[in-house]
């Protein structure tokens, strides 16, 4: 088996291999990939599903790699990154936009205030693709995009195209069941008719927040889930948490739920600074912080 002579010639961009996910990730970490194809069209995600199941090799979906921590040994099988061919937003009737698991949460956030709608506010500072805050149902400021759903069509593991209506999926706090369902393709949202200006204000305010509060150095977002009744941030900084650092990761001064990347930062930095993080928190508090970041790849 050659998927760089078997699949490569049935994609537009062909396949990359031994590609550093490094370029692929937000915290700028990860080891390489054995084999990095990017889909042009639904079809070809149909492709690449199929062959992947077919001949057994394990498939890895990211879009622009925030939430995501990559190992240094990089990534065994194939990863298929959802970007630019999948940036698309289209207005509908009855207040409903279309757009494609590639698109940025700012920009949609934005396209909805410019028509007049409301509703996709909390978004304009989130990380990451449609894709993956539909996976996750990210959310901000008391919005998630869960709430927002009508259909999303997903490519399931055979490879079969399916809209699957709101009733068919599952959301929950950072998880749905989309997680299980396939490969995110494009998703039907239904907002509502709103005040332009109280919509741009609102935007801008959470954006200012979000500027404010959040690390400018390279990050994943947020690193732990919050617990119920308390933000894992405020738990982190009142165990003395703040600016804790192993090698090149760091615990953000600004916002203590983050780590960041200050220059040269490998995967095993992060996760000994996680482990780290867990353990002065249950020595504290008695209480176990869990990852909201997924953690995929080998070690070296």
């Amino acid at each position: 088996m050659n998927l760089e002579r078997e699949l490569g010639p049935l994609l537009k961009n062909g396949i990359k291999k031994d590609e550093p996910m490094s370029r692929h990730t937000s915290w700028r970490i990860g080891g390489p990939a054995d084999y990095l194809v990017c889909p042009v069209d639904i079809e070809e995600i149909a492709r690449v599903v199929r062959y992947s199941h077919l001949h057994g090799i394990p498939l890895l979906v990211c879009g622009n790699g925030s939430n995501l921590l990559v190992l240094d040994g990089g990534i065994r099988g194939l990863v298929m990154k959802i970007g630019s061919p999948f940036h698309y937003i289209r207005c509908e009737e009855g207040n409903r936009i279309r757009a494609g698991s590639g698109t940025p949460m700012p920009d949609l956030a934005r396209a909805a205030v410019r028509k007049g709608l409301a509703g996709l506010e909390f978004a304009g500072g989130i990380p990451g693709t449609l894709g993956g805050a539909l996976i996750m149902n990210a959310g901000a400021y008391g919005g998630n995009i869960g709430s927002l759903v009508q259909s999303v069509t997903v490519v399931d593991f055979q490879g079969r195209v399916l809209e699957l209506a709101r009733k068919e999926i599952e959301f929950g706090y950072r998880c749905s069941s989309l997680s299980s369902a396939g490969v995110v393709a494009e998703a039907l949202l239904q907002l509502e008719k709103g005040d332009p200006a109280r919509s741009e204000a609102l935007l801008e305010h959470y954006l200012q927040e979000r500027r404010r509060k959040h690390p400018q150095l390279p990050s994943c977002g947020s690193v732990f889930r919050n617990l119920p009744d308390q933000p894992a941030g405020r738990l982190i900084e009142a165990a003395g948490g703040k600016g804790l650092r192993v090698g090149g990761a760091q615990v953000s001064e600004q916002h203590a739920n983050f780590i960041v990347n200050t220059g040269g930062a490998t995967a095993k930095d992060v996760l000994a600074l996680i482990r780290k993080v867990q353990q002065l928190v249950k020595k504290k508090f008695n209480i176990e912080l869990h990852p909201e970041v997924k953690i995929v790849g080998v070690e070296n």
